[in-house]
Parts: C-alpha cells; sequence; structure tokens
C-alpha cells in the first residue's frame, strides 16, 4: 500500500487540509481501537474472577484492578510528548505501537495461565498494563495526525464507534468463549490485538500530513512532559486547563454512576444484580449508535459548543432520573444518557488535540487521558459517598451536580482559550 507523505519526512509547511484526505484510511485506524477496547474490556471483565480464585477480600481485587489508571496516569503523558518527538523511518507513532501491541498480546494470552499463582497473575497484568498504555496515547495521535484539524472530531465518532464495538463484541461474544474455556477468551482477544496492528500498519502513513515532522535534536520525554504541565499554570495557558479540569468533572458523574448504578438497580429498584447491569446495556447501544453522529455534530457546529449541550442536558437527564423509581423508565433515561454523553466525549478529544497544534499533539492527548482517567477514579467514590449521606437516589445528585461543574468550567475556559494553534 502507498503511505501518502512517505517521502517527505521534513513535514514543514503541510498545508491546513490535506486534498487527498480521506475518512477510509481514518476508519481503517480506528481498527487500532477496536483492539485496544477489546482488549481493555476482556481484561476488566474477567480478570476478577481469576483474582476470586486467589483472593477472598472484594476490596483487594478491586484495588489490583486500579493498577491500570495508575499506571495509565504515570506513563500516557510522559509516552505523549515522547511520541512528539521521536524521529525514526515509522514516523512519530508507530514505534509505540511495534513495541507495545506485542507485548500486550503476549501477556493477555498469558492471563489465564499465570492465575496459576497469585504473584505470577499480578506481573502479568502490570506488564500488560504498562504495554497497553504505552501505545495508547499514540494510537489516538495517529489518528488526528491523519486528519485536518477541522475534520477531527468526525474522526474522534468514527474512533468511539470502532471502540464501542471492541467492547461490544468483548461482551456479547468472547463472554460466551469464558464458559468454555477462559483461554480460549484471553487467546482470541490477544489474536485480535495482533491483528489490529497488522492493520494499522499497512493504513498508516509514515509521515502524515497534520503533525509536525520535522526532525528533533534531542528527546527528554520525562523532562518534556513535566515542563508540559508547569506550563498549564501560565496565565495564557489557563483556558486549556479549565478545559480539561471540565472533562475531568464531566468523568466524575459519568463514572460514578457505572460504576454505583448496579447497587442503586438493586437496593432501590429491587432488581436482581444481572438485570441491575444489564440496564446499563441501553447505555452502551445509543451511545454506539449515536458517537459517530456526535463526531459530525462537532465538526459541523464546532467541538465546544456540542460539548456544552452534552453538558446542558446530562443534569437534566439525571435530576428527572433522582425522582424516577420505575426501572423501565430509568432505562429509557440511560438511554438518552447514552445520547447526550457522546456529544461531550467525543468532541473533547479534537479539542483537546487541536490545542496541541502541530507539535503537541501527544502530549496533549496525553493529558487527556490523565484528566478522564482521574475523573473515573475519582467518580465511584465521590458518588458513592453522596449515597452513604443523602441515599442510593443521591448519587444523581452528584452526577448532576459536577456535570454542571464541568459546564461551568467549560464556559469559563472557552472565554480564555484564545485561537488555537495550528
Amino acid at each position: 500500500m502507498h503511505h501518502r507523505g512517505d517521502t517527505d519526512p521534513s513535514g514543514g509547511g503541510a498545508p491546513a487540509e490535506d486534498p487527498s484526505f480521506s475518512y477510509r484510511q481514518v476508519w481503517w485506524l480506528g481498527v487500532g481501537f477496536l483492539g485496544i477496547q477489546l482488549a481493555f474490556a476482556t481484561y476488566n471483565a474477567f480478570l476478577p474472577l481469576l483474582y476470586r480464585e486467589s483472593i477472598e477480600s472484594r476490596a483487594a481485587i478491586g484495588l489490583l484492578m486500579g493498577t491500570d489508571n495508575l499506571v495509565g496516569l504515570l506513563l500516557i503523558p510522559v509516552v505523549g510528548a515522547w511520541s512528539d518527538r521521536v524521529t525514526s523511518p515509522l514516523g512519530r507513532r508507530l514505534p509505540f505501537l511495534v513495541v507495545g501491541i506485542p507485548v500486550a498480546a503476549l501477556t493477555l494470552f498469558a492471563i489465564p495461565f499465570a492465575a496459576a499463582l497469585l504473584w505470577t497473575l499480578i506481573v502479568t497484568e502490570v506488564v500488560f498494563t504498562a504495554a497497553m498504555h504505552l501505545y495508547r496515547g499514540p494510537m489516538a495521535a495517529m489518528i488526528v495526525d491523519h486528519t485536518p484539524p477541522r475534520r477531527r472530531s468526525t474522526s474522534s465518532g468514527i474512533a468511539q464507534l470502532l471502540g464501542g464495538t471492541g467492547t461490544l463484541v468483548s461482551f456479547a461474544g468472547l463472554s460466551l468463549l469464558y464458559d468454555v474455556d477462559p483461554r480460549l477468551t484471553f487467546g482470541v482477544a490477544a489474536a485480535a490485538l495482533l491483528l489490529s496492528l497488522a492493520v494499522v500498519w499497512r493504513a498508516a502513513d509514515r509521515f502524515p500530513a497534520h503533525v509536525d515532522n520535522t526532525t528533533v535534536a534531542a528527546v527528554r520525554p520525562l523532562r518534556d512532559a513535566l515542563a508540559g504541565l508547569r506550563r498549564l499554570l501560565d496565565d495564557d495557558r489557563r483556558g486549556e486547563l479549565l478545559v480539561l479540569a471540565a472533562m475531568l468533572a464531566g468523568y466524575v458523574g459519568f463514572a460514578g454512576l457505572q460504576a454505583m448504578f448496579p447497587i442503586y438497580g438493586v437496593e432501590t429498584l429491587g432488581l436482581s444484580e444481572g438485570r441491575a447491569a444489564f440496564l446499563l446495556s441501553t447505555f452502551a447501544l445509543t451511545y454506539l449508535v449515536f458517537a459517530l453522529f456526535a463526531g459530525m455534530l462537532g465538526t459541523r457546529f464546532g467541538e465546544v459548543r456540542t460539548m456544552l449541550v452534552g453538558l446542558a442536558l446530562l443534569p437534566a437527564l439525571y435530576l428527572v432520573a433522582f425522582v424516577t423509581r420505575d426501572a423501565t423508565a430509568v432505562a429509557g433515561l440511560l438511554a438518552l444518557v447514552g445520547l447526550a454523553w457522546p456529544l461531550f466525549a467525543v468532541p473533547a478529544v479534537a479539542l483537546v488535540a487541536n490545542m496541541g497544534g502541530r507539535r503537541g499533539i501527544g502530549f496533549h492527548l496525553g493529558l487527556y487521558y490523565v484528566f478522564t482517567m482521574t475523573g473515573q477514579m475519582v467518580g465511584p467514590f465521590v458518588l458513592g459517598s453522596t449515597m452513604d449521606l443523602l441515599g442510593n437516589p443521591g448519587m444523581w445528585l452528584a452526577a448532576a451536580a459536577t456535570t454542571l461543574l464541568g459546564f461551568v468550567l467549560l464556559r469559563s475556559g472557552r472565554r480564555r482559550l484564545g485561537p488555537l494553534p495550528t
């Protein structure tokens, strides 16, 4: 396959719009996201079952499962800054995929075998999550590198759609294999990861048009990442910090609801444990259907405007759910949440990438993951604490409050953001 841009590593003077750009290439690159979400969904769904064979404490299992976010928080911003400055015949991002995906696939395949001993399972889990986070940010940046700034929201929608498909494949398909033999589930997921590398390898330009491909004299990823974090505190970068804080706040409410809803469904709605968890599938389905359309809206009307609409709709839905006790009605509200949430989440990736300009895409997407993953880590605690204070329905109030905070922060950040770099 011919790779557009392979013959021009300098990247100097690239046009703002690439006349040869095609969403077809983005679809193929999005297969990388399908692999990421399929692997993480398999890991999150079935690893606790393996830990349960060796560990009695559910809290201890939860703590071990949280290592992926901790590893990601440490790795992603450094890797993002690193991938902005790497100079190689494979370009900026592919080297991270070439290293990360095979290691992730090997350790994912090894998980059911490593479960024979607790310590080998823990080591295998940590290596797997480190390998996944080594290439997760560069994979996101690669799609941005191939997309003109004004079309990145739609490209984000494509990536989210394919990622959601990977999650659905894991839950609907690989879960059936688990009852036959856990090694089949993890083995097929590992093979899917390797297949995603083959697809991305063939589809990716080595020197895409929409990233700075000039050679960098010195590569100091840790120093560059720390310097970038410090610059967020500068007055002229305060808008960026507020936008990222808005994303953190939005994810606190969203992730908290995902984690605490099954308890609410059982204790407040009177559902079985399986039925309470199943209600969340109404959200997952509408999100999958609407993700691409949300990206197109972000392209048409602007990322921030689209995100603000989502952040305005979500608290209203949460407050209606607060006074609703009918399971069917709650399922309908969750389906509407699945339509509103991508209005916020999908354009957010494009907005942060555009804040990085041509030279800082990888680092800024690293910041996106740091802030959103922090929200995912904090969310269950915040909403769980509110449930302790106000009763189970209080989780809807906490979700509404944190989402409204995100709305305020995003509006404030938009006023101070100024024109984005190109």
